[in-house]
């Protein structure tokens, strides 16, 4: 029989920690940092003294819930899943979304002064990337879902005697759809494939469920859009702020612009890099060079110069 328990996250938003058991084989998907914990105990001014502070407060997992574990699968990179990497306490795998993000990520959380700089891994925990819609060695396939952060994934485990489906985050619609959705993720999104692939049978279904019986309902894309395509008219200057791993977000803003004869102006490095990973922008957009210090394949623009452009 496949075991599954559901160490953490079953009463919170986020803080997820699945432990999945199939004969010898122990797998963990997701380790997130309970946030609602940490802000009971900690404020701007007031910080953790170290791991074992946040493992007594339950902010993070307990050490004796990683045993036995031959890998663990972090279904995206918010840190309420994620979590600490350094709080990993023996050698083993670690399956990411993306590398790449995350030594971009890294290397931020490593210079911190605060409790971020407890994210990075410790040298004996070895990373690998996931690859969507492949089922890797131990039976396990990340299904590409549209999050808030990219990129994010379901995973799929075929196990032996039956099969478990975790979600992760997700959300039912998102800002790209179809084609657009398959180009920028890699694969169809998870509820088309299985839709598509009905031979598949969910034996156990673990699902995040964030905004179930919230008093306020999300705003859906549909929605944003519809609200963005009133005030465009309306406004010569629009200000829009963009999350730095939301990577469906930036093509969303890119088509709104370009529908409207706009062009969009960068002024955050963050929101730059991310808009380099965007496939097939229509806007081409342009960069504040008093903000965006890196080298940008976007056309520059300072700022002095974009208020004698508007006066």
């Amino acid at each position: 029989m496949v075991e599954v328990e559901v160490l953490s996250g079953a009463r919170s938003i986020g803080g997820n920690f699945i432990k999945l058991k199939d004969g010898d084989r122990t797998l963990i998907f997701d380790q997130g940092l309970r946030f609602d914990v940490m802000g009971r105990f900690y404020t701007g001014s007031i910080a953790p003294k170290g791991l074992r502070e946040l493992r007594e407060i339950g902010a993070v997992p307990k050490a004796e819930w990683y045993d036995g574990a031959n890998a663990i699968y972090i279904s995206h990179m918010h840190l309420d899943h994620l979590g600490l990497l350094s709080n990993i306490p023996s050698k083993v795998k670690v399956y990411l979304p993306s590398l790449s993000l995350y030594e971009i990520l890294e290397e931020r959380w490593r210079v911190s002064s605060t409790w971020l700089s407890m994210v990075p891994r410790k040298y004996y925990v070895e990373l690998e990337e996931v690859t969507a819609l492949e089922v890797d060695e131990n039976d396990v396939m990340p299904l590409p879902v549209s999050h808030s952060a990219y990129p994010a994934y379901a995973l799929l485990y075929f196990g032996s005697d039956e099969t478990m489906l975790y979600t992760g985050d997700f959300r039912i619609e998102g800002f790209l759809r179809g084609e657009d959705f398959v180009r920028v993720h890699g694969g169809l999104a998870m509820l088309e494939y299985l839709n598509e692939n009905r031979d598949i049978k969910v034996d156990s279904l673990v699902m995040e469920g964030t905004n179930l019986g919230s008093i306020r309902a999300p705003i859906s894309p549909s929605d944003e859009e519809a609200i963005f395509r009133r005030i465009i008219p309306a406004h010569s200057l629009i200000v829009a702020t963009i999350h730095p791993l939301d990577l469906e977000y930036a093509p969303f803003l890119d088509k709104l612009a370009s529908e409207a004869e706009r062009s969009i102006y960068v002024a955050s490095e963050s929101a730059a890099k991310l808009m380099e990973t965007a496939a097939s922008l229509q806007t081409n957009p342009k960069v504040i060079i008093d903000y965006v210090k890196n080298p940008s394949p976007f056309e520059g623009y300072a700022s002095r110069i974009l208020k004698k452009t508007r006066s």
